[in-house]
């Protein structure tokens, strides 16, 4: 302590100031920091949650999931519907079910690519849709695969959807 104070003493005025000023300096940059960590984190939430609801007011998107479910819950062979998108034969219905199903995918995947980019809060997603995400995958995952192949084996295709899916299976 004493040896503090016999220090002190040394100092000039100006260098005690100029210490001060940047430990507070120091203490307002770490505080403006971490008000925007929360901004930030504050506006992700609010992205999340304006982002379900659009979907859920979208009626375009409610129809093609309606008919997804429709067809998730009838037991259409979703492996043998990604098979007809390289089958030049292919019917009309099975165009317009793999245009819902493709429609259905691409939103669910855009959603991840945002969890996955931290764009969107995945708490808040995952209290909302985990068990949709979660079933989603079951039902798709042979579609999806499917797909993979009959594109050369493309693993990207729906990547950050499998990602998020089997990630919160292992929960």
């Amino acid at each position: 302590m004493d040896y503090l104070l016999q220090l002190l003493n040394k100092l000039e005025l100006n260098t005690i100031v100029g210490l001060g000023t940047c430990l507070f300096t120091g203490y307002l940059a770490f505080f403006a920091w971490s008000q925007l960590k929360e901004l930030r984190k504050q506006h992700k939430q609010k992205s999340t949650i304006e982002l379900l609801i659009s979907n859920n007011s979208n009626e375009y998107y409610r129809k093609r999931r309606k008919a997804y479910m429709a067809m998730r819950d009838s037991g259409v062979n979703l492996t043998v519907l990604a098979c007809a998108l390289n089958d030049k034969n292919a019917t009309a219905e099975q165009k317009r079910q793999n245009f819902i199903v493709l429609d259905v995918l691409n939103a669910i995947e855009f959603i991840c690519v945002g969890i996955k980019e931290d764009l969107f809060d995945e708490a808040v997603y995952k209290r909302m849709s985990k068990s949709s995400v979660i079933k989603d995958w079951n039902t798709l995952k042979p579609y999806i695969m499917e797909l993979r192949r009959i594109n050369n084996n493309n693993n990207k295709l729906f990547c950050e959807f499998e990602w998020l899916a089997t990630k919160w299976e292992s929960e």
